[in-house]
């Protein structure tokens, strides 16, 4: 477990950082002096709980629609667990889901606690973009346009759904996530 959460860590620190290249699911990857000289190719990551890895985001049923709720589930690696990172800018990311072509999204973009998170067609809203903060061995995943982070509805548990609530300072069993990059 020690080998797997140093992989997770480097990978997820490669891809708060910006980094290009090439790397591997579960291995772990070698961050070079000067962070800007790294080189690692993040495809396709999983976004798992770092209090449970053996859940993920997933949208819900598999849906393409547009407005279908983004939830917690058992890990499959099936597509809509699978999510494309694209860096946006400003040390941000846009989510697309790999099954739909769509971006994770807080609904209606406003700031309040407990906004859903859903899939919807990707645009530049600040309302799908998401920043790393570090967070002991996960980190948190924070939206542009509230300043508030991923999280599971109610604590941890299959089926949930994913919100957007006021980060906490430490990080919380249902608010600090592995992006973990798969081989498909």
């Amino acid at each position: 477990m020690v080998k797997m959460s140093a992989a997770v860590v480097a990978a997820a620190g490669a891809l708060a950082l910006g980094l290009s290249g090439t790397a591997t699911a579960g291995a772990p990857v070698p961050v070079p002096e000067g962070a800007a000289a790294a080189a690692v190719n993040v495809q396709r990551v999983t976004l798992r709980l770092a209090s449970d890895p053996g859940q993920t985001a997933d949208v819900s049923g598999a849906s393409t629609e547009n407005g279908a709720n983004v939830i917690q589930w058992a890990l499959t690696r099936n597509t809509n667990q699978l999510w494309e990172p694209e860096a946006v800018g400003g040390g941000y990311y846009r989510f697309k889901a790999v099954h739909s072509g769509l971006c994770l999204n807080v609904r209606g973009g406003g700031n309040e606690d407990g906004a859903e998170i859903i899939q919807w067609t990707c645009g530049n809203a600040a309302n799908e973009q998401w920043r790393f903060v570090a967070k002991g061995t996960g980190y948190q995943l924070v939206a542009r346009s509230s300043d508030k982070c991923l999280n599971v509805r109610g604590g941890v548990g299959q089926g949930r759904n994913l919100i957007q609530y006021t980060c906490t300072a430490d990080g919380a069993t249902n608010d600090v996530w592995l992006p973990v990059w798969e081989t498909v």
